[in-house]
């Protein structure tokens, strides 16, 4: 059978929308009116019906939503870290005070204001009433809930302290939110400076200078070097301003399919972590981000196995990502963490010895949440250092450029001036 998307009108007058499974478009028309109702607009969809309450017809505004057959097959739509974090918060503190899950997450889903969000949510409380568990449920909807979330919540589910874990999946959402909050402050302001420099080039190439190349062309004197490569690049930018534009983004299109390839990407990746400054900085985040999943799986009870594999499913960088698969599959075979860090090289030394003397105590939980600390002040040093360096580099090349583009206009000047005294 077919599902069909209806909207009709009932004898009030009242607008209801309503999904039926059907044969044809005929047999839905007849179903329709044989319950008393006008339809408006019948068509088929591939979509799957994500309602609340009764799915044989809500009136309009009760809840009923659908979620498209393009947002299923890419896991549903994204949300944002904030929404997530706040999500986990509300839903915890439902359980907390003795609220069962379904209501919980039919409270909770009344107070989001995203509507692919409580479409996602809509979903999840259709699944939990046909019988599958809530971690299962979230699973269905991969860009919504990654793997961290998902194995979190289904080790809550088994422990019975699901409402402590959400308030923990808040927290390491948080943290991810400072860490790439750090990251994004460190590069915003000189790739601020660099845009706007690349404009201001532009700018002075395609509108100032073609003016002074008209004033100095009568002259009838050689003019200094600089000036020459100053209107020579004016000349070429201006006639080929299109070109240049169609060919930059032509190689970021190019660069992007290369990168995606998986050896181009391991090397590329491979490359970074040895950049000096900014290599340090990219292992120190990546560290900081696994640790923490690790320290949240083995404060649900995960085997440290199933953390290991799921923080390196997590992990951009394929390099790091492949050293502690490597150290998973060195714990498979029944080696220490310890031994499969050390043979990996994975993290940084300092994490590497407080991972290993938590190991060995047994409170890997509190190991890892040291690392967590410790790393997030390494983090922002790091940025700091970052910026600091990275400030004077961009004045000094902006002295340069103007340096340049002075001598380039005032030179013939001040030629002009000597040959007339």
């Amino acid at each position: 059978m077919t599902s069909f998307a209806c909207r009709t009108r009932n004898e009030a007058g009242s607008v209801i929308e309503k999904v039926i499974q059907a044969n044809s478009k005929r047999e839905a028309l007849t179903l329709l009116q044989r319950d008393g109702l006008f339809p408006i607009s019948v068509s088929a969809v591939a979509v799957a019906e994500y309602a609340i309450g009764n799915t044989q017809g809500e009136s309009k505004g009760s809840g009923r939503t659908l979620l498209t057959a393009k947002q299923r097959k890419k896991g549903g739509t994204k949300v944002s870290r904030k929404e997530l974090m706040q999500f986990s918060l509300q839903l915890s503190g439902s359980l907390s005070a003795g609220i069962p899950i379904m209501g919980a997450l039919k409270s909770v889903r009344g107070l989001i204001k995203n509507p692919n969000f409580k479409r996602v949510l809509a979903g999840i409380c259709v699944d939990l009433e046909s019988g599958i568990s809530l971690s299962e449920a979230m699973e269905k909807h991969p860009r919504v809930f990654p793997a961290v979330y998902t194995g979190t919540i289904s080790a809550g589910e088994k422990s019975g302290t699901l409402d402590n874990m959400l308030e923990n999946l808040a927290e390491y959402l948080e943290a991810d939110m400072e860490v790439r909050s750090d990251l994004k402050s460190a590069i915003m302001y000189p790739a601020i400076v660099i845009v706007t420099l690349c404009i201001a080039i532009v700018v002075l190439m395609v509108f100032v200078v073609p003016r002074f190349a008209t004033f100095y062309s009568g002259f009838g004197s050689e003019l200094p070097l600089a000036t020459k490569i100053l209107i020579n690049g004016s000349d070429f930018i201006s006639n080929n301003l299109l070109f240049i534009v169609g060919g930059l983004v032509a190689l970021g299109f190019a660069l992007k399919a290369l990168f995606r390839r998986p050896k181009v990407r391991r090397k590329m990746d491979r490359i970074i972590l040895k950049i000096p400054v900014i290599g340090k900085l990219v292992q120190t985040a990546i560290t900081l981000q696994v640790i923490q999943i690790l320290g949240l799986f083995t404060q649900a009870g995960v085997p440290i196995l199933e953390a290991l594999q799921t923080a390196a499913s997590t992990t951009g960088n394929s390099k790091i990502k492949q050293d502690i698969l490597n150290v998973a599959t060195e714990i498979s075979v029944g080696e220490t963490m310890t031994t499969g860090m050390e043979k990996s090289d994975c993290f940084p030394q300092e994490a590497r010895q407080m991972l290993a003397n938590g190991e060995s105590t047994g409170s890997m939980e509190r190991a890892c949440f040291a690392v967590v600390r410790r790393f997030k002040k390494e983090l922002r040093y790091q940025t700091k250092t970052v910026a600091t360096l990275i400030e004077p580099l961009l004045t000094l090349v902006l002295a340069v450029i103007v340096l340049f583009v002075a001598l380039a206009v005032f030179l013939p000047m001040w030629d002009m001036v000597k040959v007339v005294e």
